[in-house]
């Protein structure tokens, strides 16, 4: 990845045709090869946008764009910077190209613009990322933490933990140097002990975030799950508002999974409809048992889809599924008898009943086959409004918050497994530290461990970042950014 000595040129915005096509320059000739395009003896003035008719070399018009320039440092990039924004669609975006880069500027690589505002100072790495995640986000509460990492709130959730190791840090390696003067100076094991713990405290919160904020990122994988025929078809389309899925009355017609995504109280759900869970003989079918299957294990929380007139398939439904939180949908409550079940209630069938989400008697989310966050019942398959469905969405919610919720709520999330990574490494290595004082291992060694849970919380924020982590971050951006 480039650092800077040369000028480079792209297009920021999604291709295709728009109504506009942004084109950024960035690098020590940005103004001169915006002028090459401007028309012989144009100005850039620095944040003044301006309409000027765009020319190649030749002279031939290229369009009318408007313009605006910032000087370094106080751009993207902290390099001098020109955008032009030009009429939208591919023709006209790749012939302003080719006249940039006769003029001198180079193709920008992808996620280039980005990295060169990280080398020189105007980003951070964990604010780098959100970026991407901004431009990805699916959710509202993805979108909200993507915003808040932007603003540089997971650094300053790191910072002071980072300041307070680094002082104790300080202490210890002082001691060190003072070791044959003890009345000047000195730190005791138990000193070090007692500053490491508030540090220790702190990681361990960071490092709690992760699974939810990786959820909230990246959505919430949702399986519904149930023995064929038992309606699961018939609640992805009701929670999609479309046929999406296929319904019919003949037992395994899904053979294959359907995933689509919607958004639950904020959080982007990935809803995967599976093929029923049964000792299925048909080659087929046994394929789209064993993705089902496979759809379970990934997924986050799950939706058991169960019968009222099948209340035996239950049992081998629930043998069959991973240790996840879940939520359990009667389906056919006007046809078949209640079945007794030691979850919470979501909600009844037709006429009795709010509908409304009732927390389960478990205070926290508990695996299958134990009891289920809740219960809905639905007096119709076809997931029609009323008759139990607003249960079902209730019940979906629930699982959402489940494994979601408290991240969205909270400052200073971990939401990418880079995140993870670092902060874990900083725990062991205090972890390490700890360990070496409480054995009167010697300053030596417990200053060696500080240093690499320092470097390790720098790693996070690109204070310290080997260049093959930034090439693996830089590589998921698009081209402008």
């Amino acid at each position: 990845m480039r650092r800077g000595g040369t000028t480079i040129a792209a297009v920021a915005t999604p291709a295709g045709v728009g109504a506009v096509a942004v084109i950024r320059i960035s690098g020590p000739s940005a103004f001169e090869v915006a002028r090459a395009v401007n028309g012989v003896g144009a100005t850039v003035s620095p944040r003044r946008a301006r309409v000027r008719r765009l020319r190649d070399a030749g002279g031939a018009p290229l369009d009318e764009a408007l313009t605006i320039a910032f000087s370094a440092p106080a751009s993207f990039t902290g390099e001098d910077v020109v955008e032009l924004h030009c009429h939208g669609g591919a023709l006209t975006s790749r012939r302003v190209l080719e006249a940039l880069f006769a003029a001198g500027a180079t193709a920008a690589e992808p996620g280039e613009f980005t990295a060169r505002a990280l080398a020189n100072g105007r980003l951070d790495l964990t604010q780098a990322e959100a970026i991407a995640d901004v431009i990805r986000a699916e959710g509202d509460a993805a979108h909200r933490l993507a915003q808040e990492q932007l603003r540089g709130g997971l650094r300053a959730a790191v910072e002071p933990l980072t300041r307070a190791l680094a002082d104790l840090l300080v202490r210890v390696e002082a001691a060190i140097d003072f070791s044959l003067e003890e009345h000047v100076y000195s730190v005791s094991s138990d000193e070090v002990v007692a500053l490491a713990a508030p540090i220790a405290a702190g990681l361990d919160r960071l490092l709690s975030t992760y699974a939810a904020g990786r959820r909230i990122r990246e959505g919430v994988r949702v399986a519904i799950v149930g023995y064929p025929n038992a309606g699961k078809s018939s609640l992805l389309n009701r929670w999609l508002s479309e046929e999406r899925a296929l319904v019919s009355p003949i037992p395994g017609t899904t053979r294959d999974t359907v995933e689509e995504v919607v958004e639950r109280g904020g959080v982007a759900v990935r809803l995967i409809d599976t093929a029923g869970l049964r000792d299925a003989d048909d080659p087929v079918e046994v394929l789209g048992v064993a993705r089902a299957r496979r759809a379970a294990e990934a997924a986050d929380a799950l939706v058991v889809v169960a019968d009222c007139r099948r209340v035996g398939d239950l049992g081998f439904v629930l043998a069959e599924l991973p240790a996840r939180p879940w939520v359990l949908v009667w389906t056919h409550a006007d046809l078949g008898a209640r079945p007794a079940t030691a979850t919470a209630t979501v909600g009844t069938d037709a006429g009795a009943g709010t509908g409304a989400a009732s927390p389960a008697p478990s205070p926290a989310p508990s695996p299958a086959p134990g009891a289920a966050l809740a219960t809905a019942w639905m007096s119709l398959t076809d997931a029609g409004a009323g008759d139990g469905a607003d249960a079902a969405d209730a019940a979906l919610d629930l699982a959402v918050r489940a494994v979601a919720g408290p991240a969205a709520a909270q400052d200073g999330v971990l939401t990418r497994e880079r995140h993870r990574e670092c902060i874990a490494e900083a725990a062991a290595r205090l972890g390490a530290a700890v360990e070496a004082a409480r054995a009167e291992a010697g300053h030596e060694l417990v200053a060696y461990d500080l240093r690499a849970s320092l470097d390790a919380l720098g790693a996070l924020t690109g204070a310290v970042t080997s260049e093959a982590i930034l090439q693996r971050i830089f590589a998921e951006f698009c081209v402008g950014k």
